[in-house]
């Protein structure tokens, strides 16, 4: 009679991995929300905010993953790797929301989703949902700080996040970092920034 397989040992959900880096309980509920959330962020704050979010492109462009930069892509040497930073903003209101860094091995997407990034600068989330791309996400780094203690997003003013958000340096923040996965590959890493004032809706 064959061994039976072991079982899988059940992943970490994003709220564990998050309450793993910072105290959760700490944070106002809608900050608790968007660092936890598996879903889309910019159709999650227009759900909390009242109003539709788009996106601003701050700065787009391509490079050559070094091999060391990016390890949570796990991407050899030499990937084209497209660099996007950008800031999630009402559509009324023009408050920025959130401010963002994504870095995408393009090569690994379907090519009407490379297309959406590179013309349309749709939020990744939306051209993800809409080329029905089947995806896991996992936070690999998540953390409560100043402005200017946050992780570089570039793109913005000196390539901080205060710069991009139109914050005080010594403002405080929350972001996360988690890598989305297709197929068996990590094909994006991305970085969320959030401004801790103001975060609850109007």
């Amino acid at each position: 009679m064959s061994e039976a397989a072991p079982l899988l040992q059940p992943a970490a959900t994003h709220r564990e991995r998050v309450a793993a880096a910072l105290d959760l309980a700490a944070l106002p509920p809608v900050l608790r929300t968007l660092l936890t959330t598996d879903g889309t962020v910019t159709e999650t704050l227009a759900a909390l905010h009242g109003e539709e979010v788009g996106v601003r492109v701050l700065a787009q462009g391509f490079g050559r993953h070094a091999g060391h930069d990016l390890p949570e892509l796990d991407a050899p040497a030499g990937t084209s790797v497209l660099d996007r930073t950008i800031v999630l903003a009402g559509a009324v209101s023009g408050r920025i929301y959130a401010a963002a860094r994504s870095r995408i091995v393009p090569d690994a997407l379907p090519a009407g989703l490379q297309a959406g990034l590179l013309e349309r600068r749709e939020p990744i989330g939306k051209l993800m949902l809409e080329h029905r791309l089947e995806t896991f996400r996992e936070v690999v780094g998540a953390g409560r700080c100043t402005a200017a203690e946050a992780p570089r997003l570039d793109g913005g003013v000196d390539g901080r996040a205060a710069g991009a958000l139109g914050i005080d340096p010594a403002a405080p923040v929350v972001w996360r970092t988690y890598r989305v996965i297709s197929g068996g590959r990590p094909v994006m890493s991305i970085t969320e920034v959030f401004p801790e004032a103001g975060s609850e809706p109007g």
